[in-house]
C-alpha cells in the first residue's frame, strides 16, 4: 500500500510543479497572501490565497503586477473557493468578540513569457478584493525573483530525472 501511495505521489508531482512566495502578517492579524506558480502539463497558473480579517476576493478576480521596469502584467482569474473561519474570541469590555477571517483562493492563467517578465522583479501588486482593493508595494523586489527562481527550479524537474 505504501508503494502504491508513493508511486501515485510521484506521478502527481511529475504532472504538477509549483513554487511559492508569501507576504503579510504571520498570524493573520490583518492579512496574509500566498502566491504559487504551478505548471500543469503545458499550462502555467498563479494560485493566490488571501487570508484576511476584512477583505475577500471578488467573484471575478483580477491581479495587476507592476514590474521593476514599470511594465504592467494584468491577469484575469477564476475564483476557486471562498470561506470564513472563526478562530475563537477575545474579550473587549466584558463582551466576547469572535475572531473571524476570510480565506479566498483564485487561479490566474499566466503565459511563460509573463513568468519570464516576473523575473525582473515585482514592485507593486493589486488584487481585486471587496470592499476595497488589496494593494502592496515594495521598494525592492520581495516576491518576483523568488517566484521566478523557484519556478525555474521546479519546471526543470521531472519524474524520470536522476532515476
Amino acid at each position: 500500500m505504501k508503494k502504491v501511495f508513493f508511486i501515485i505521489s510521484c506521478l502527481i508531482c511529475s504532472l504538477t510543479t509549483n513554487a511559492q512566495a508569501s507576504y503579510g502578517d504571520l498570524f493573520f492579524v490583518d492579512y496574509n497572501v500566498k502566491i504559487n506558480v504551478s505548471t500543469e502539463k503545458d499550462s502555467v497558473f498563479l494560485f493566490v490565497i488571501l487570508t484576511s480579517a476584512s477583505q475577500k476576493m471578488t467573484d471575478t478576480p483580477k491581479l495587476l503586477l507592476r514590474l521593476m521596469d514599470d511594465t504592467i502584467v494584468s491577469l484575469d482569474g477564476k475564483l476557486l473557493s471562498s470561506s470564513s473561519k472563526t478562530d475563537g474570541a477575545y474579550m473587549a469590555e466584558s463582551v466576547a468578540m469572535a475572531v473571524t477571517h476570510f480565506i479566498t483562493e483564485a487561479k490566474f492563467p499566466i503565459s511563460r513569457e509573463q513568468v519570464e517578465c516576473i523575473g525582473k522583479g515585482i514592485k507593486k501588486l493589486r488584487l481585486n478584493t471587496s470592499p476595497k482593493f488589496h494593494e502592496k508595494a515594495w521598494r525592492r523586489d520581495k516576491i518576483g525573483k523568488v517566484l521566478f527562481a523557484k519556478y525555474k527550479e521546479s519546471s526543470g524537474n521531472s519524474f524520470e530525472d536522476d532515476f
